[in-house]
């Protein structure tokens, strides 16, 4: 994911999206969550979570050599299941002109 860029984050659950009540999607750098985003952020359809980030999301994350960002998916289902996905780990790229454009 590089900086200062509109990435849509694509997720392919097993199940269906229609049994998730609560969801959210978090990202963390240096053990820190820098951005969390809930199932109305979202768009849901079958088995698929997408996820839209904007700029000034990117823009949050951490620029250094090397940079990494972890991502994780929550859920608690209509049945009241809570679930959680792997920790994803996701390089961040640099940009060189900083802000919004």
């Amino acid at each position: 994911m590089i900086r200062g860029t509109t990435p849509t984050l694509e997720f392919t659950l097993p199940f269906d999206t229609s049994l998730i009540a609560e969801m959210y999607v978090t990202i963390a750098q240096g053990e820190k969550t820098v951005l969390e985003k809930t199932l109305s952020d979202c768009s849901c359809s079958g088995t698929s979570v997408s996820l839209a980030l904007t700029q000034e999301d990117t823009l949050r994350l951490q620029q250094q050599p090397h940079s990494r960002a972890e991502m994780q998916i929550r859920v608690r289902t209509t049945a009241g299941e809570a679930l959680a996905s792997d920790i994803m780990r996701v390089y961040v790229g640099r940009i060189l002109k900083e802000g919004v454009i």
